[in-house]
């Protein structure tokens, strides 16, 4: 429970100290994630499958109707919601330029995604849930939260005071909808998948729209 922490230091040290997205990542994932996914790789391995080829293309289907849905709601609330004049300023502070965005992109879509669930899910939930904690959803709901704390420090640089909190409110669910994915489907690959096609490709989805509107840094 403690490791769970771990992060909200690593972004908060990379972000808001040294400023770069790169460094942020580095530290993130080679010491929060790395090192307890190999010590609690016994959680995971026996869920390290292929998914199914019927989650498959249920994943590609929601990815597509996901991420149309998040550039629409853009377009649409993107005024009210995303400081337009907070996003330059924090890319060009964590180093994210036009020759850098296509690998960032690439990483933030395959690479991330892996470790976070090998990482929230498959040690985070899986130690939990045999803690024999008397709350049967204790796992869920603390791997849920701590993993939508963290990513506040994230939001709250770019989108406007109260959506933030909203935001990190619906995190949290989509970190529990993680969850029951994978304890449905039984394969932490197919939840990876699930993450990196739903969220971080509508991330870059936006970060896309937003660059037609405005250009990239």
């Amino acid at each position: 429970m403690l490791w769970t922490f771990l992060p909200c230091a690593a972004l908060w040290v990379g972000l808001y100290f040294i400023k770069s997205a790169l460094w942020t990542y580095a530290i993130y994932h080679g010491v929060c994630l790395v090192p307890a996914i190999i010590w609690g790789r016994s959680f995971w391995q026996a869920s390290f499958i292929k998914p199914t080829l019927k989650d498959s293309a249920l994943l590609l289907g929601a990815a597509l109707l996901f991420g149309a849905g998040a550039v629409i709601g853009y377009e649409l609330l993107g005024t009210m919601v995303l400081s337009n004049e907070n996003v330059p300023v924090l890319l060009r502070e964590q180093g994210i330029s036009r020759e850098l965005f296509v690998l960032f992109a690439i990483y933030a879509c395959t690479v991330n995604p892996l470790l976070e669930e090998l990482f929230w899910r498959g040690v985070v939930l899986n130690a939990l849930d045999r803690s024999g904690s008397r709350f049967k959803y204790f796992g869920i709901t603390w791997s849920s939260l701590l993993y939508a704390l963290f990513h506040y420090l994230i939001f709250r640089l770019v989108l406007y005071p109260g959506w933030a909190e909203i935001g990190i409110l619906l995190l949290a669910g989509y970190g529990a909808l993680m969850a029951m994915i994978y304890r449905k489907t039984g394969s932490i690959v197919t939840t990876a998948l699930a993450h990196g096609l739903l969220t971080d490709l509508a991330c870059v989805l936006l970060l896309l729209d937003y660059f037609r509107k405005f250009g990239l840094p």
